[in-house]
């Protein structure tokens, strides 16, 4: 009952659930900034899960710098180790965006593709995978490696 008070005070001035999300997405875009200075991460858009299936909850950011397209993974139990990728923004490119993201979706993690089991997925209880999504072309897909200990992406 108590969390129920309190979620209707916050809601009375404005404040969302997501704010509970606040302080672990603050760290890991200041963790951002000190590793890319010229990039603008949309923390707006930042999505909290745990995708490195440690059991910690992971925050999920997408962003800009030089005209190219950045996705962050920052791990929960290690947030100064962040895994970046970043996407060249052509239409014309397998591995580019065709415009910027708006978008980060979290879904239970499934090894299956449409071009049989992903490379290094292993099915993890709480463990999830995530697609960034430009609403213009395919959304990049991204799941868990446990064989490499990494974040792999792939699309359609």
């Amino acid at each position: 009952m108590r969390f129920f008070k309190i979620v209707g005070i916050l809601a009375g001035f404005g404040v969302s659930l997501a704010a509970a999300q606040t302080p672990q997405t603050d760290v890991a875009i200041g963790q951002l900034q000190k590793l890319h200075p010229a990039a603008t991460w949309k923390n707006k858009s930042a999505a909290v899960s745990d995708v490195t299936c440690d059991g910690q909850p992971d925050t999920i950011v997408f962003g800009s710098e030089n005209g190219k397209v950045l996705v962050a993974v920052v791990p929960g139990g290690n947030p100064s180790k962040p895994q970046i990728f970043d996407f060249p923004l052509a239409r014309d490119k397998q591995n580019g965006f065709c415009a910027a993201p708006t978008r980060i979706n979290i879904s239970r993690l499934d090894c299956d593709s449409e071009e049989g089991t992903l490379e290094g997925c292993k099915s993890v209880k709480g463990c999830k995978e995530f697609t960034v999504d430009d609403d213009d072309c395919d959304a990049f897909n991204f799941y868990w490696d446990s064989s490499q200990h990494k974040v792999r992406w792939w699309r359609e």
